[in-house]
């Protein structure tokens, strides 16, 4: 029995990260390789820049039958949408591709309400809507490997998909909040035991300034962690916090009490929600 086990693969056009803790180590490898094995099939639904995903069929051909995967997801990401009003909208794909090549970003006329689903099968009803899942999907896929490994009965470990992080069983965990606006400093550091976590800000991915970042409708936040039950949702409220002014958050942030929240906003004042300030670690 080994009491750290890494593993590393590529996926989300990155990497893949995983650790687990007190395992066998050549049973945990084998596991390890079935898990890979998942992780690429789940990408081959939702990847966005493959043009044979069942993402980009859907986005190709305006109406398909969706698998239990995308449906789940995109089910859910509707429901984000929705409680924000449409700050986070998930159809906007177009304006996201102009933002990441640095073009200028054409208005739509679409919105989060032109995505219909029915028995089983979506159907884009405006021609400007073309879904981008970004923000949710790497979070859905890492929830589902977690609970693949669980399965194998896996009792503790962590996936890391590109900075945001799924822990799993009873280990607690001490994790930095990079700090916005300096580099290699963290913020604060946080513990977290069997929780996700995400964070969304405009030091990030930007183009010459933080104002043009890869959040698309970004308000006052530089930089939102959340801590949450699942990736999925630790990555959809992450971003979805982020394109909502301080009210709105506050707003969404009491309907939801299971996401604890840390807002810095452009100024680097900051403000704690449900609780987080509770797991914030301070050295003894």
């Amino acid at each position: 029995m080994v009491a750290e086990l890494y593993f590393e693969r590529d996926l989300f056009g990155e990497k893949l990260r995983v650790r687990l803790y007190d395992v066998e180590e050549s049973v945990a490898q084998e596991i390890l390789e079935e898990m890979y094995h998942e992780a690429l099939r789940l990408q081959k639904i939702f990847n966005f820049y493959d043009p044979a995903s069942e993402l980009s069929i859907l986005n190709s051909r305006r109406s398909a039958q969706l698998s239990p995967e995308l449906e789940e997801v995109l089910t859910s990401a509707l429901l984000v949408c929705k409680e924000t009003r449409g700050a986070y909208d998930i159809s906007l794909g177009k304006s996201f591709m102009q933002r990441k090549y640095g073009n200028p970003i054409t208005p739509l006329a679409c919105s989060y309400t032109d995505i219909h689903i029915e028995n089983h099968i979506a159907t884009l009803k405006h021609p400007d809507v073309f879904i981008d899942l970004g923000s949710i999907a790497k979070g859905y896929i890492a929830d589902t490997l977690a609970q693949f490994l669980q399965s194998y009965g896996i009792e503790n470990g962590m996936i890391d998909a590109r900075g945001d992080i799924i822990f799993f069983g009873s280990r607690e965990h001490l994790i930095e909040v990079q700090h916005p606006r300096i580099t290699e400093q963290a913020y604060c550091t946080i513990r977290v035991v069997n929780k996700a976590v995400a964070t969304s800000g405009d030091y990030r991915q930007f183009h010459k300034t933080y104002n043009n970042s890869h959040i698309l409708n970004q308000q006052d936040a530089a930089s939102i962690t959340v801590i949450a039950p699942t990736l999925m949702q630790a990555d959809a409220y992450a971003t979805a916090l982020f394109v909502i002014d301080a009210s709105q958050r506050k707003e969404l942030l009491s309907r939801n009490e299971q996401i604890a929240a840390l807002v810095i906003d452009t100024t680097l004042a900051s403000q704690e929600y449900n609780g987080f300030n509770a797991l914030v670690h301070y050295d003894s």
